[in-house]
């Protein structure tokens, strides 16, 4: 009934194509005429009465309806376009986030957590000097640095580079903390080698000897509530005393007049140094003049060794004044001297001392960061499970939070590890060892080396040196492989060749491995909500130890050496089935293990990745 019609004028066929079916419709139902309808119901239905005829009545003209005037090209391309570039934003937002992923999901640790610190004796590292006076220096470190750099050290801790009277027979006889020993350089040479340390991407850390330097700590009390009536009081009491002085010297010569004048002076100069221009006014301590003195070499030495760019203090001696009222508030006194990423380290002495002093304790587990523990190794593996196991399972690893531990297996204070253990070319096994507990391991140099305590016949009456034998160099990147110039006496007898062993080399591989494998870099994991170790000593006989480094989700790591002088054969398949070597000797690397026949010769020493 509804035909096209291919008539009308021109500005019909442009109307939009909804219009035109509008008007057709219209005129379609306007022919249903009432004759037409009247015929066509006559016929077909019997003579029943027609229909009134249907009209679609349209309101208005197609034309005269709002949406009709719009601009629908326009309209279809933004949509198109604002679409598309949706999808495209989309897309870009899906590939940002895929390409910031991390590519795995390990832990985040600061610079000081898990990584490997390297202890310097100056004196005994490098001479750099050509005719020189046999003694390391500062130069002769930089000189080093590379070498350091390849072995994966992150931190680099000097002993003592402060001026003594001595140096180095008697280095911690020192007489100032805030410059450099002239035996070692200037502080020109301590710049070169910070800007050095820092441009590889390592850090340095300072000893500072408290005790027997300082007596006491009172000195540094920072007072918190101090009131300008104190102020004002102390100035009244300054003044009465001035008065009184002088009213009692005019009675006396001219002569005794000006010593009780110039004492006024350095009375107010004294007053005055301790208030800075912006600074709030602090009650003087009721303690002796030595106290002043302690405050500058302290404060100030941190102060002046952080503005020239060192990363942290070890504080040696911390545990001579933890029974100290004022120990807490001079804790976090320095601890504000430091700044963002920079360190305190401390013995765990310290920690154990202040176990008796709620506050002190308190201070060290909340203001320390790394606490050192020194581990004896000579005492056997049973010795070495139970010094583990008492620092693993105490309080350092009861919060997250808590400083890490700084393992150290040899030291400034300590003999070398070869020359206090039976066998000697066990000593690279047992500074593996130290680099698979969990924490912030440390090695004394030429301990990765395996080097010995010096033999000094012709120097008895410095036995307490004998660990710091000058450092043994092979010939490497066109350096010399002495520690000093040819012709020139060191200070102590050089260290001779090490011992030969088959683990030479892998304490560079054990640090490269730990840097990148949580199982073992980590301190602990929480469990159920509590703080556990991951580190676990499963096998301690016949001078074998077994340790287990193990990380959710992650390949445990089990160590295995012999500290014994005969090699050993064990059936340890009760503890693990098998893996693969992935830091030992040479014959061994790579090699598939089974724990039914492990066969370990005397001094030797392997990682094992074990099979999920």
């Amino acid at each position: 009934m509804v035909e096209s019609s291919t008539s009308g004028s021109s500005s019909d066929t442009n109307e939009p194509v909804c219009a035109q079916l509008l008007t057709q419709l219209n005129t379609a139902y306007q022919h249903l005429a009432p004759d037409a309808q009247a015929l066509f119901y006559n016929q077909e239905n019997g003579g029943k009465p027609p229909l009134v005829g249907i009209q679609l009545v349209v309101p208005k003209s197609p034309k005269d309806y709002r949406f009709m005037k719009w601009n629908w090209p326009l309209i279809r391309k933004t949509c198109f376009w604002s679409l598309m570039s949706i999808l495209t934003g989309c897309t870009a937002l899906v590939i940002g986030v895929l390409a910031t992923m991390p590519k795995k999901c390990d832990p985040s640790i600061e610079w000081w957590q898990g990584n490997v610190f390297y202890e310097i004796f100056p004196a005994s590292f490098q001479d750099s000097s050509k005719g020189g006076d046999g003694i390391g220096d500062l130069r002769g470190i930089t000189m080093r640095l590379d070498y350091l750099k390849r072995l994966g050290v992150r931190g680099i801790r000097l002993n003592s580079i402060f001026p003594a009277p001595h140096y180095p027979e008697y280095y911690s006889d020192i007489s100032n903390m805030t410059d450099i020993n002239v035996n070692l350089g200037t502080l020109k040479d301590f710049e070169k080698l910070l800007n050095e340390i820092h441009r590889r991407n390592m850090s340095l850390i300072l000893d500072l000897p408290l005790y027997p330097y300082v007596k006491t700590l009172q000195g540094e009390e920072m007072t918190t509530n101090r009131t300008n009536k104190e102020i004002r009081e102390r100035r009244d009491l300054i003044e009465n005393s001035m008065l009184e002085d002088m009213v009692t010297t005019t009675t006396t010569t001219t002569t005794t007049m000006t010593p009780s004048i110039k004492n006024i002076g350095n009375t107010l100069s004294v007053i005055s140094s301790t208030l800075g221009p912006f600074e709030e006014p602090r009650a003087l301590p009721v303690v002796s003049s030595d106290s002043i003195v302690n405050e500058r070499s302290i404060g100030s030495a941190i102060k002046t060794w952080i503005d020239r760019g060192v990363d942290g203090f070890y504080l040696k001696g911390l545990e001579r004044y933890v029974h100290e009222s004022s120990f807490p508030n001079i804790i976090k006194h320095w601890r504000s001297l430091l700044g963002p990423r920079k360190i305190l380290i401390c013995h765990v002495d310290a920690l154990n001392a202040a176990m008796h002093f709620e506050a002190s304790k308190k201070t060290i587990l909340t203001r320390i960061d790394l606490i050192d523990v020194t581990l004896r190794v000579s005492n056997g593996t049973e010795n070495i499970k139970a010094q583990v196991e008492t620092i693993t399972k105490g309080i350092l690893f009861e919060k997250a939070s808590y400083p890490w531990v700084h393992w150290s297996v040899g030291g400034v204070d300590s003999r070398r590890i070869a020359s206090s253990i039976d066998v000697k070319n066990a000593s690279m096994a047992v500074s593996l060892l130290a680099l698979m507990l969990p924490g912030t391991p440390s090695i004394f140099y030429g301990d990765e080396i395996g080097i010995m305590d010096c033999e000094c016949e012709d120097h008895q009456d410095l036995a307490h040196l004998h660990n710091l034998a000058p450092m043994y160099w092979e010939k490497k990147d066109g350096l010399d492989d002495k520690f000093a110039s040819v012709g020139v006496t060191a200070w102590l007898p050089e260290a001779s060749k090490p011992l030969e062993t088959s683990l030479i080399g892998t304490i560079g591989e054990i640090i490269k491995l730990r840097s990148n494998t949580p199982t073992i870099y980590v301190k602990a994991i929480s469990k159920d909500s509590d703080v556990m170790a991951n580190c676990d000593i499963r096998y301690t006989k016949d001078e074998i130890i077994v340790i287990e480094r193990w990380y959710p989700r992650r390949n445990s790591y089990v160590f295995v050496a012999n500290l014994g002088n005969a090699s050993k054969q064990k059936d340890l398949s009760s503890l693990y089935y098998g893996g693969h070597v992935v830091v030992g000797p040479t014959n061994r690397l790579n090699q598939d293990v089974f724990f039914k026949e492990l066969n370990v010769p005397p001094g030797e020493a392997f990682v094992i990745k074990l099979d999920k």
